[in-house]
């Protein structure tokens, strides 16, 4: 058998470690508020292997990327609008070319916050969460901040629930609008449903028996969400804007006592997007430009500030995020 020459191996020595350099992951400590609270201070975020094919596929909205701010500083933004939109922000919402943009379950895991509302046992086979008012979009997270709260209106229920079985049944209801959840087989699942950007959503996915992502230990809203949503229709809720809004779980299983056992129910609540303090609530993006907004919308300086920015600031994707380990 013949072997190589000692340059050959040379070669491909060298182009084994060339080739783990460009496949180690980047790395990010985050700096400030503007993706909180799905990202804190001190989290550490990194891209995917080999973080240069990054220029190779197109950004996606929802996309968290590092971006370069137009004074060259570095930042974590999430992808707004890509180009050629026409982007507008409206009573709270997230509007492209005039229709409202919908949030898909996983980046709502990532941005949701737990809402502190009254809960009520109804029957027992019933959970109800009770909201008086309107949330507001406050900041548990940054106490030391100053701004006029206003009031949100994306707000849901989510209920860990345990099958032992298929045969059961649960519905989720909010105000007017409700869907049923009827699990065909065991294993834990994550149920979400509510208002969301217009749409009365739903959907349930399955809880694996692992560690939590960093966003779902600080939103609730564990496992593996879909691309999208099972359920997305029209919000047809007739409930006065002045009464509660009431958010219901319950178990419609009948006489298949013990099919079902639920772990935890909650309200989360959505961000409320803000324009900019000089008022402009809509952007048109040129060719190979793109709109990037934080995730916590008063302490983000983006494009809602900036415009839109070319495509060659859209550095590199932020695919993971675990908290600061001590060294």
């Amino acid at each position: 058998m013949h072997r190589p020459g000692l340059p050959l191996v040379a070669l491909l020595l060298a182009l084994g470690a060339l080739a783990a350099v460009l496949a180690r992951p980047l790395r990010w400590e985050v700096d400030g508020l503007s993706m909180a609270p799905g990202l804190m201070p001190g989290d550490i975020v990194r891209s995917a292997a080999f973080p240069l094919l990054d220029a190779l596929r197109p950004p996606r909205r929802f996309e968290r990327f590092v971006v370069q701010a137009p004074d060259g500083s570095i930042g974590i933004k999430r992808i707004a609008g890509l180009p050629g939109e026409r982007l507008s922000i409206a009573d709270g919402d997230l509007a492209i070319d005039g229709e409202i943009a919908l949030t898909p379950p996983g980046v709502l895991a990532e941005i949701a916050s737990p809402l502190s509302a009254r809960e009520e046992q109804g029957d027992d086979v019933s959970i109800r969460i009770v909201i008086d008012h309107p949330p507001l979009d406050d900041a548990p997270f940054a106490p030391g901040e100053r701004r006029v709260l206003l009031p949100v209106r994306d707000i849901g229920l989510a209920a860990v629930v345990h099958a032992q079985r298929s045969g059961g049944c649960l519905r989720l209801a909010a105000g007017d609008d409700a869907v049923r959840f009827r699990p065909q087989g065991p294993g834990r699942f994550m149920l979400v449903a509510g208002r969301l950007d217009g749409r009365f959503v739903a959907g349930a996915w399955p809880i694996v028996e692992s560690e939590p992502t960093l966003a779902a230990k600080r939103s609730g809203l564990a496992g593996q969400p879909p691309a999208a949503w099972q359920v997305a229709r029209p919000w047809a809720d007739a409930t006065p804007a002045e009464a509660p809004l009431v958010l219901e779980c319950r178990d419609e299983s009948g006489p298949a006592t013990g099919v079902m056992s639920l772990e935890k129910v909650f309200a989360w609540r959505d961000i409320l997007h803000r324009p900019a303090a000089d008022a402009v609530v809509e952007w048109r993006l040129g060719p190979g430009e793109f709109f990037v907004l934080g995730d916590f919308p008063s302490g983000s300086r983006d494009s809602r500030q900036w415009g839109p920015i070319a495509a060659d600031r859209i550095l590199h994707r932020a695919t993971s995020a675990t908290p600061l380990q001590a060294p």
